[in-house]
């Protein structure tokens, strides 16, 4: 994690741009304000933490960026409080404003602006060959398929507004990380995608753990997912994990931080078992390992 001291007007404004995390803090109504970023790199598909540390009592925040709000809520132990933002895949590399607004008592407010400089990340190119029914569906697939999308589309618009998460993420399974998030394939010469999560070669049957505390809101079989399970951990933070070969969670429970929620296995469109872990944060799709770099503590 990245964390530099940041003299709010005078260098951020004689040098927008150059200085990626940031640590603003203010007097204020005789205590301070701190605000401080987290990340493992600024690039597309990255996850930014924005935490606020107060010894005065506020009423809330929020954050301001791409014309996006994020509110903030308080971490486990409730002595600050944070918020999370996820960067695109497709995102334009540049600078781009963040302002974070504390609500002070009184009605009054506090702003802390400043830049982020996102980069452009770095994918590769891969060509798969799978079955060809994933790639000229049947018409009764192609429903199923419509139907699928629609259901995990109005799953993602209902994360809890509280933060159900506890500590720090974990790999959801023993294996042979590969780093192929964000790939851009090419299916049987054809069917283009991009590669929304990460895979993770691991025997069949092997188990596949909560990565942090959550409710799940999805446990069934999908047409290109195979047997999936997704989990809310709030603030519109979403896990999955697909391809499974047993599911042993299943929808509305809650769920703690490694328990039990499936099986490695290769049901839906795969070349061979692993585990496809993925993350969903607002709209966007992120790197899963992203999260592993930021404390929860």
């Amino acid at each position: 994690m990245k964390k530099l001291l940041l003299i709010t007007i005078l260098i951020g404004g004689l040098y927008p741009g150059l200085l990626n995390a940031f640590h603003l803090k203010a007097d204020t109504c005789g205590g301070y304000i701190a605000v401080r970023s987290d990340y493992d790199r600024l690039c597309q598909g990255e996850t930014i933490k924005i935490s606020l540390y107060s010894t005065i009592n506020i009423s809330g925040a929020r954050a301001l960026f791409n014309g996006k709000e994020f509110i903030f809520v308080p971490n486990e132990g409730e002595t600050s409080l944070f918020t999370l933002i996820g960067i695109g895949l497709d995102k334009e590399p540049g600078n781009y404003d963040l302002t974070v607004k504390v609500s002070l008592p009184g009605g009054k407010q506090r702003n802390f602006n400043t830049k982020i400089a996102i980069s452009e990340g770095s994918f590769r190119h891969r060509r798969i060959n799978v079955d060809r029914i994933f790639i000229s569906p049947s018409p009764e697939a192609e429903e199923r398929i419509e139907k699928e999308i629609a259901l995990t589309s109005d799953i993602y618009g209902k994360s809890e507004s509280r933060w159900l998460g506890k500590g720090n993420f974990m790999l959801p399974v023993k294996g042979m990380l590969v780093k192929n998030f964000g790939d851009r394939r090419i299916f049987n010469n054809s069917r283009r995608s991009r590669h929304r999560g990460i895979d993770i070669r691991s025997p069949a049957g092997r188990i596949v753990r909560a990565v942090n505390s959550g409710r799940i809101v999805m446990a069934r079989d999908l047409y290109f997912a195979g047997q999936t399970v997704i989990i809310d951990h709030g603030i519109g933070l979403f896990s999955m994990y697909c391809h499974l070969s047993a599911i042993s969670a299943k929808e509305g429970m809650a769920v703690n931080k490694g328990d039990e929620i499936g099986r490695v296995g290769s049901t839906g469109r795969v070349t061979g078992p692993h585990l496809h872990w993925g993350i969903r944060l607002s709209d966007n799709y992120v790197n899963p390992l992203s999260l592993l770099h930021l404390s929860f503590d």
